[in-house]
């Protein structure tokens, strides 16, 4: 205890002063590290969303990649500013690697609808307005969310069927438009 008491004792205000200074420069250059990055993340989600408005990619797809982009960008440029403040970032990062494991164990099943979601969207086996056939119900495409399609009935029901089954079930679109070369039969 008499060793700790006099190693702190005998530490110098202009010490103390110097250690504040410092550390108070720190604080304030990455402040405005963080704000200049998060002006730029905006402009980048910005032109991001330019650029999938001109592709003409569904409204979904523009908000997940958005959302996405969003948070990937803001979680580096956190963590590389807690690195050039002098926090030790390697602790941080293998704990949101344990927590994205967690998770990913936990909603595996939510995932999966994602990773239909993502299918549908891309290979687009039907879009909004279509009549489709799929998991024995028929109805007309309401909405393709991320990890739900809603569909309407005829008689007016409201069906809601999770992506991975449609990713990799049967789906007949009975509004499918496009002129397909005759078949020859042998």
């Amino acid at each position: 205890m008499k060793q700790w008491f006099d190693r702190y004792y005998n530490v110098k205000i202009a010490d103390l002063i110097s250690v504040g200074i410092s550390y108070a420069i720190k604080l304030l250059v990455a402040t405005i590290l963080l704000l200049i990055g998060f002006w730029l993340i905006n402009k980048l989600l910005k032109i991001a969303e330019r650029t999938l408005h001109v592709k003409n990619f569904d409204m979904t797809f523009k908000k997940f990649i958005r959302n996405l982009l969003n948070f990937g960008l803001k979680t580096v440029l956190i963590i590389s500013i807690l690195n050039f403040a002098g926090f030790h970032t390697t602790s941080v990062i293998a704990l949101l690697g344990a927590a994205g494991l967690a998770v990913g164990l936990a909603l595996q099943g939510t995932l999966t609808n994602f990773a239909g979601g993502v299918l549908l969207l891309l290979f687009k086996p039907f879009k909004v307005g279509d009549i489709i056939e799929a998991q024995g119900k028929r109805g007309v495409v309401s909405e393709v969310q991320i990890f739900t399609t809603v569909i309407v009935t005829d008689d007016n029901r409201l069906i809601i069927i999770p992506n991975s089954m449609l990713s990799n079930g049967i789906i007949e679109n009975h509004t499918y438009k496009k002129e397909l070369p005759p078949i020859e039969h042998k």
